[in-house]
């Protein structure tokens, strides 16, 4: 992997995108996605839920979703207050040991004036782990994230946060191979603003739909690391 200078994430990747339509072209279309998602628990124990997303170019009111095997209604969060993007926040005390068997979901999104539009999809049996032996090793010029690969991964994505704030979050990484471990140097200057702080170093591991036109996971697996005071 190449070596990445530090950026600061200011922008939802879906209204970046809203911003580049034309006014006589809306699309009102709401994309949904339904994946398992990993984790380590603090005993170090892999643990697994299914995750929920949906955006739309439209303004949404509000998203839920229903299982067909346990008939359960979750409403989605919209932590940006835009209307444009929802999903479920990471809440580990739900998370179990076993893997969530496949099941269809349906979403019901609701639209500022009122209209409603209905999706379905749906989770498979195959998942990831998390990667393993993350470290954050910070030098005379970098601070510098390593992992160990990640078995059948197609992607990772990496973020940081200072205090629970997102300042950075990379593209998707292709993995150069299967078997090599991973690293990416951030300079010394671009953090300097946040060492002081308490950041989060976190890697995501991803594996795609196939013959999708846009991103939707199968899994994700995710793994933190602290650093700093």
């Amino acid at each position: 992997m190449e070596k990445y200078s530090f950026k600061i994430f200011t922008v939802v990747i879906s209204l970046a995108v809203l911003s580049s339509c034309s006014k006589t072209e809306v699309d009102k279309s709401v994309y949904v996605d339904s994946y398992i998602h990993s984790i380590y628990n603090r005993a170090g124990v892999p643990v697994y839920s299914v995750m929920h997303t949906a955006y739309s170019f439209t303004k949404l009111g509000s998203v839920s979703v229903t299982g067909a095997v346990s008939g359960t209604t979750i409403p989605l969060t919209d932590p940006s207050l835009t209307g444009y993007s929802f999903y479920i926040p990471v809440d580990s005390t739900k998370y179990t040991t076993t893997v969530p068997s496949p099941e269809s979901y349906t979403f019901k999104a609701t639209y500022d004036n009122g209209e409603i539009a209905t999706i379905v999809d749906a989770t498979v049996a195959q998942y990831l782990m998390p990667a393993q032996q993350l470290s954050v090793v910070k030098d005379a010029s970098n601070v510098t994230l390593s992992w160990k690969p990640v078995t059948s991964v197609e992607a990772y994505k990496v973020r940081i946060s200072s205090e629970s704030t997102l300042i950075y979050e990379s593209d998707f990484l292709t993995p150069k191979d299967a078997t090599s471990d991973l690293s990416i140097p951030f300079t010394l200057t671009s953090l300097s603003q946040y060492l002081s702080t308490n950041l989060s170093f976190e890697v995501s591991a991803f594996i795609f739909e196939q013959d999708q036109s846009t991103f939707n996971a199968v899994s994700a697996a995710t793994i933190k690391k602290n650093f700093g005071n």
